[in-house]
Order: C-alpha cells, then structure tokens, then sequence
C-alpha cells in the first residue's frame, strides 16, 4: 500500500522470507542506490538514511509466520504542506533492487563443504567439485506413479 503526500511517500509491504534475510537484504539494496545509512536500531529494526535532500525510515516487523512487513518512509526534512511533484523515484528503485535481491538470495545456496555460493539446482560445486544433493531432499516424487518412459524402461540393478 502506497500513500503520496506532502513531498514524500510511505510504502508498506509483505514479503515472504526469513527476517535475518530481509534484514540484510535492506542495507544492500540502500546501498544500490545511493543512500546514505545514518543510524539503525538493530533491537527496533529501524533504519535511518539519507540521499541528497530527502530521508528515509525504513522498519522490518517479523510477523512471525515466515513472512516480513517492511515500512518504507520517505521525507523531506520538514512537511511540506503544498507539493505538486511527488518523487518517488528512489522509492521505487530501492523496492526494485530489494525484490530482486530477495529472489536471487532464494536461487542460490551455500556449497555445506566449502561454503561457496551455488544455484539451488545445482548437482555438483563447481569450487569443491562435491556433489551436492540440495534437491533430492527437496523435491521426493517416491510416492508418484512411474511416467511412461520409467515404466518402459525399467533398471533392473539386482
């Protein structure tokens, strides 16, 4: 939910992620596009930023079923009372950079032998060379009917 006014706007969203994910993912993507941490509250969840003459409060609120609300405030130093240009540009850049960072963070994963980061469908580390079974615990089609070719070509490892 979006509210434009009086030279700024505040934006909050749900997102579905763990909290210390959401977490960082935040001063990264304040990072990506160019403002300024000036204070965070790590106890409240709250961040303090700013880029050229606009603030910005940015809160997380873990909502406790695996999902995250973040409160984004946008301001001017003081209230505007009359403003005809709502600039939202930055807004919607951080949401941008955030979204897609969260989506990047959810296809990758750490290698458990070397710890480097490797695409969630992956089968071997391409640093350690370790197969990697992240999906054989993931997805388990035992209980499903065999397919056409399966049921043809039956192995027979005896």
């Amino acid at each position: 939910m979006r509210i434009k006014g009086a030279g700024g706007c505040q934006d909050i969203r749900l997102y579905e992620t763990d909290f210390q994910t959401a977490w960082q993912v935040i001063f990264d993507s304040l990072n990506d596009c160019g403002i300024e941490v000036k204070e965070k509250d790590e106890a409240n969840h709250v961040i303090h930023g700013k880029k050229k003459n606009m603030y910005y409060d940015i809160t997380l609120r873990d909502m406790g079923d695996g999902t995250v609300q973040m409160f984004f405030d946008q301001h001017k130093k003081y209230i505007e009372v009359y403003s005809f240009r709502n600039d939202t540009h930055t807004l919607d850049e951080f949401f941008k950079f955030y979204e897609t960072r969260l989506q990047e963070m959810k296809a990758y994963i750490k290698c458990p032998y070397c710890g480097y980061r490797v695409r969630a469908n992956t089968k071997f580390c391409p640093e350690c060379g370790k197969q990697l079974n992240f999906n054989k615990d993931v997805i388990d089609n035992s209980d499903e009917a065999p397919g056409f070719f399966e049921a043809i070509f039956k192995r027979t490892d005896d």
